[in-house]
């Protein structure tokens, strides 16, 4: 089984937008193994222009133009290559495991169609 991380995001707050890549740079599961989509909701300006996700060989940024969470993650869906999507807020921080434990749940419980985690905040 091969992953999908989507991140959908509209003028995010860049403190908060940092620490969650950073969360993902720290992932226990090698970048080469999963795909990064990072859908960039209408914002001003195009995160294109400003983000750096070199760091990952399988990022992406697209550009949806329709403003709106469905639109974005419906293009986040027909933009992902894997069998396993995991949805991922842009401010959320990821637990160093967090992409191994994901794709563990997937392959053992294949039945199920979606899950999530639990939220601790800051």
């Amino acid at each position: 089984m091969n992953l999908s991380l989507i991140i959908c995001t509209h003028n995010p707050r860049r403190d908060h937008l940092n620490r969650m890549l950073a969360s993902l740079q720290a992932q226990t599961y090698h970048t080469e193994n999963w795909e990064l989509v990072l859908i960039d909701n209408a914002s001003n300006p195009p995160l294109e222009e400003e983000l750096d996700l070199s760091w990952h060989p399988k990022a992406r940024i697209i550009s949806e133009p329709t403003l709106g969470i469905l639109p974005a993650r419906v293009r986040g869906i027909r933009e992902a290559h894997a069998d396993l999507l995991l949805f991922v807020d842009d401010d959320n921080l990821l637990e160093p495991d967090y992409l191994e434990t994901a794709l563990e749940i997937g392959e053992t419980h294949s039945f199920l169609g979606c899950w999530g985690g639990q939220l601790i905040p800051e």
